[in-house]
């Protein structure tokens, strides 16, 4: 919740900061939404066949390797269709994984739960967002932000091999 709005919020301001001007920022911005459709088109095609969990690593693993592209090089255009298909899948898996985990009986209970802590921290974090780039720069946000995104990619795999018993 955290990195994507971030990200939101600031991507024009970020790729600026690396040094693409508006029009260009703008453009490169504009491709997470296609890449989110067509990550999410994929999944409608390929994920019954694998267990939620899958979508979830998957999603967490885009997600950071777009974040790493877009702090570490120059290639913008593949970072954000990388960020932007981690970000679509994310969102199915949010929905999905509690489910397959936990099953139906008190689901809205659960999700309701495990939303509290996901807003309050979107809603935090455009400001937080904006203080890291301010005060620290556009890197080392961006650097931050894949460091969280590689947090939550620890934790994606030790849910998915306690939720497959270790099995692949």
């Amino acid at each position: 919740a955290v990195v994507s709005s971030v990200i939101a919020l600031h991507v024009i301001g970020l790729l600026q900061a690396r040094g693409l001007d508006l029009a260009a920022a703008v453009a490169l911005g504009a491709l997470i939404g296609p890449a989110q459709v067509g990550a999410r088109l994929v999944e409608m095609t390929l994920g019954p066949r694998f267990h939620p969990i899958w979508t979830l690593v998957t999603a967490v693993g885009l997600v950071l390797c777009g974040l790493a592209t877009l702090a570490l090089t120059h290639w913008a255009a593949l970072a954000l269709l990388l960020y932007g298909a981690g970000n679509g899948l994310f969102s199915i898996a949010r929905g999905t994984v509690p489910l397959a985990l936990f099953g139906r009986d008190g689901y809205g209970a659960l999700m309701g739960r495990l939303a509290l802590p996901a807003l309050l921290a979107a809603a935090l974090a455009p400001s937080l967002g904006a203080v890291a780039i301010e005060s620290l720069g556009a890197g080392a946000t961006l650097a931050i932000l894949a460091a969280a995104s590689a947090g939550s990619m620890i934790l994606a795999l030790v849910l998915r091999a306690r939720a497959t018993g270790g099995t692949p």
